[in-house]
């Protein structure tokens, strides 16, 4: 393809403003551009929890996002995954310690399925027993949020450490910990199939329609 053809199908291109799930409150995301709306559909945008927060710690924090609508010049996206990064978990790991991990399928109250990744760092050498306590106390406590959470209210309390913190408190008794993370999750319901909820109008259509 010639220069001039790239440059004209680069400037036949329209600039879309994409915004994050309901779970994180619509925020925006940035812009992307696309030949039309349908070259939009199933786009899968990353950043991190740093981009939507502005708080430096949660930069290891990586959210995926998949758009699943387009209306007019606004992209609307779904969550579609969260993973910490492997350098943040690398730098967890010390030695002399141990790294207990966990890995549950479960439903949210809304029927939603997902795949959580915990994983539990100890002060200092744990036994296999205490390894599988620890485990079975990580299981109880994801499926206990699960069971009485939707979608979104899971993936917040999951993304902003509510589960972890919970899991720590319990798990602790057990044996001491030094850190516990949710390091993963996997949407795997499609996400075209998870229920959309309408983002609120902006304040001066609001105020327009008044």
């Amino acid at each position: 393809m010639s220069e001039r053809r790239r440059r004209d199908k680069w400037s036949m291109k329209k600039w879309y403003t994409v915004y994050a799930s309901s779970a994180f409150g619509y925020a925006e995301l940035g812009l992307v551009p696309a030949l039309t709306d349908k070259h939009l559909l199933r786009r899968t945008i990353e950043v991190s929890l740093f981009d939507l927060t502005k708080d430096i710690t949660q930069l290891p924090y990586k959210l995926k996002f998949q758009i699943v609508k387009v209306d007019g010049d606004r992209a609307h996206t779904q969550f579609k995954g969260f993973e910490l990064t492997r350098d943040y978990i690398r730098s967890l790991v010390r030695r002399g310690s141990s790294k207990v991990d966990g890995i549950f399928d479960v439903y949210t109250k809304d029927g939603v399925h997902l795949r959580v990744m915990v994983m539990a760092i100890t002060l200092h050498r744990a036994k296999t027993s205490q390894k599988k306590a620890i485990r079975k106390m990580m299981k109880e406590v994801v499926e206990e949020f699960a069971s009485k959470l939707d979608f979104d209210a899971f993936i917040q309390e999951a993304v902003l450490g509510k589960i972890s913190a919970e899991i720590f408190n319990r798990a602790k008794k057990i044996y001491p910990l030094r850190k516990c993370e949710v390091r993963k999750i996997k949407v795997l319901t499609p996400t075209f199939e998870i229920p959309l909820k309408a983002p609120p109008l902006k304040a001066t259509q609001a105020s327009s329609a008044a």
